[in-house]
Parts: C-alpha cells; structure tokens; sequence
C-alpha cells in the first residue's frame, strides 16, 4: 500500500482474484468509486470494503449487477430493503442445494461407489429430496391426457 494509503488497480486486482478490466468495468457500472493518482486508478480502505461487498454479493450468484447496485449505492435507492428482503430466500434455498451437492461430493470422494445411486447414504438423500419435490407421492405427478 502507498504511503497515502491508496492501492493500484493492479494489485487490488490480484487481491480479489479478478481482471482489471472487470474493476473498470464495475467502476463504469457505477458499482465502485476510484481515486486517479497520476492518472491511474486506486483504491482507499472505503474503497476495498466496498468492493468486498460488491463481490459478495456478485459471487452469491442470484443478484443482477443493477440489483448489486440497489443494494450498494450509499444514497437510498427505492426498494433497495424490499429488494433485500426477497433475495433472502432465494438464497438461503441456493445455499440448500449448494450444501446437498456439497455433501454428495464429499461423501463419493471418501466412499468412492460405482454407482452413487447404489449408496444407502446418497439413496437416502436422493429419495428425501424426491418426497420433497414430489409433495411425499414418490412419483413426479400424473400429466392429464388430451
């Protein structure tokens, strides 16, 4: 970090893993601020915070850049809580069937089977998540003639 406590964009790049063409493109978005030193883009703390939050939020997986926007703009946007308040269980269900995929991963690494199907442990995950899909039938529903 420079003296004046500001980061190039170079290194904030390699912090975040990212581009830096995705930084400037995020600053073109709106969703960052920068600070020119010698014409070249950097960041403060404020900054790096802000990022972090962006990135979060970006990584999550179910938030449009414009809804990340909503989100992170200082000034209060319309809807920014509203929006917030229906993402939560969106994400908390994508956070579900990432821990279940996760687990099933996990478990076929330590307790390699030929097939996971023939697994008790992964059967009888597989089987409730059928019950909870099928409303406990079993058996996805009947389609209606025509």
């Amino acid at each position: 970090m420079a003296e004046d406590g500001l980061v190039p964009i170079g290194r904030v790049a390699a912090w975040f893993g990212m581009r830096v063409s995705a930084l400037r493109y995020y600053e073109d978005e709106g969703l960052l601020t920068t600070h020119r030193l010698n014409g070249r883009r950097h960041f403060d703390q404020d900054d790096l915070r802000r990022l972090a939050l962006v990135r979060t939020y970006v990584e999550g997986g179910l938030l449009s850049l414009d809804a990340v926007r909503r989100l992170v703009d200082p000034a209060p946007r319309p809807g920014a809580r509203l929006l917030a308040e229906q993402t939560v269980p969106e994400l908390e269900a994508h956070a579900d069937r990432s821990a279940a995929a996760l687990r099933l991963l996990r478990h076929h690494i330590h307790h390699e089977h030929a097939d996971q199907l023939t697994c008790p442990r992964c059967a009888r995950e597989l089987r409730e998540r059928v019950e909870r899909l099928t409303g406990g039938t079993g058996a996805p529903p009947c389609r209606r003639s025509t």
